[in-house]
């Protein structure tokens, strides 16, 4: 299997469907994934339906996102345990999906010494 090396990020998008648009305008671009945010399958697709919506999990880590000239978009995997696909966020700076791309297979991605925050886990602990 070869890996994922670039996506195609959309700025603002506001849904999934947004991210899955194969306009040739969008270009792939490269990405490094600085932590995997874990979410249940309910919070992930209330995040899929509104991507521009404030999120805590992505609020509590806008300093790790940005871009950066020799690696691309430093972003969160955001995902769930069930699913094989997720969404890479570049908040640049602010509380939602600034810059988000569409991933069909995370298993194609290098998450290598990735932190990952399980918040599946925690919603279950309450």
């Amino acid at each position: 299997m070869e890996r994922q090396t670039s996506a195609r990020f959309f700025r603002k998008p506001i849904q999934i469907s947004d991210l899955q648009d194969d306009t040739p305008i969008i270009k792939p671009a490269p990405f490094q994934i600085v932590r995997e945010i874990i979410l249940s399958e309910a919070q992930y697709r209330r995040f899929q339906a509104n991507l521009l919506a404030n999120a805590p999990f992505i609020a509590a880590h806008t300093d790790l996102t940005g871009y950066d000239e020799r690696t691309g978009f430093r972003c969160l995997l955001v995902t769930s345990r069930k699913r094989q696909d997720g969404i890479l966020v570049d908040s640049e700076g602010y509380d939602y999906a600034r810059y988000a791309a569409f991933v069909s297979d995370k298993r194609l991605l290098d998450r290598q010494g990735v932190v990952r925050d399980n918040l599946d886990l925690r919603e279950r602990e309450r």
